[in-house]
């Protein structure tokens, strides 16, 4: 059963939406906007829950409310990318080679939250909590990529519970955000497979 689905209003574009499926209007949850030029990082938006956004629309329209978020990287030579948002500061970083033999997996991508939070227990969570991470293995790569593909997927898999009585951020808003800025790393990580393919040829 799917959950969410991203959207795509161009062939051409990279810009896209993430909506549920169960959604008969497709309203979207958030979207990110791929700009062009050097140097210019994607910016995704998260949507209000009553917003009733098209995808079009969540593309499209610079003017809608809704919390603007600049992708960042950690570094200039750092493929780990930053995302501050009002549900948490996270960072998507690819794993060590320890991190990756205690996953069985050939390509580990972790997601950390680098605030601070409580638990619903009341256990403080230092900063570098893990919040998820994307397995790639023969098991759970995307059928038909290779190990070296850019942009495969895996599985993903999640830890919200500090959201879990969270008054003013829900888990589900945390979830759509941890869903659609993996996305957006896998989206950067084939586009630097195809850049480092053309420099292979020319």
């Amino acid at each position: 059963l799917e959950k969410y689905t991203s959207i795509r209003r161009k062939q051409s574009s990279n810009s896209c939406a993430l909506v549920r499926p169960s959604d008969p209007r497709q309203n979207a949850l958030i979207s990110t906007i791929y700009r062009w030029g050097p140097g210019r990082h994607p910016r995704m938006r998260i949507l209000p829950r009553d917003a009733g956004v098209s995808v079009e629309e969540a593309i499209n329209d610079d003017d809608l409310r809704g919390e603007a978020v600049d992708v960042k990287s950690r570094s200039m030579i750092s493929r780990a990318q930053v995302f501050d948002t009002s549900l948490g500061k996270f960072e998507w970083r690819y794993g060590s080679q320890d991190e990756k033999t205690a996953c069985n997996a050939d390509s580990l991508l972790i997601l950390e939250r680098m605030d601070r939070s409580v638990l619903p227990d009341g256990t403080k969570t230092k900063s570098g909590a893990r919040i998820a991470q994307l397995i790639r293995n023969d098991q759970f790569r995307t059928p038909g990529s290779g190990r070296y593909s850019g942009g495969n997927g895996g599985r993903l898999v999640m830890d919200l519970r500090a959201w879990e009585d969270e008054k003013h951020v829900g888990a589900d808003s945390v979830e759509a955000f941890v869903v659609a800025s993996c996305i957006l790393m896998l989206k950067r990580e084939a586009d630097r497979f195809i850049d480092n393919n053309i420099a292979a040829v020319v």
